[in-house]
């Protein structure tokens, strides 16, 4: 998997370089991911001060989601939860769609 984290309008921390691989690496262990990036910004207008946008390219649509917050921590929780909830929405209209239909008998589903 690669990785990239860019900053804007804010400085890079270890620490923070650290909570955001392993949020790729927990978001790999649930789907593939192949090519993982993330974009933290501190705007100056904004009613919060710390965005996080996560882009993470795997099989069919990207998955795209962003988190705001008055700290670090709480824009990366945002975003972890709303990577948690798109993963989980795929993989129940993955079963949906490869599940077969209600009523058939399971000798008859191939």
């Amino acid at each position: 998997m690669i990785t990239h984290i860019q900053y804007f309008g804010c400085d890079a921390r270890p620490e923070w370089e650290e909570k955001i691989q392993a949020l790729f690496l927990e978001a790999r262990q649930h789907t593939p991911v192949t090519d993982a990036s993330a974009r933290v910004e501190e705007p100056q207008n904004a009613t919060y001060r710390y965005r996080i946008s996560l882009t993470l390219q795997v099989p069919g649509p990207d998955i795209q989601v962003h988190g705001d917050g008055y700290t670090f921590q709480e824009a990366l929780m945002e975003a972890s939860a709303n990577i948690r909830q798109k993963v989980k929405l795929r993989a129940e209209k993955a079963a949906q769609h490869n599940g077969a239909s209600r009523g058939v008998k399971a000798a008859h589903r191939g």
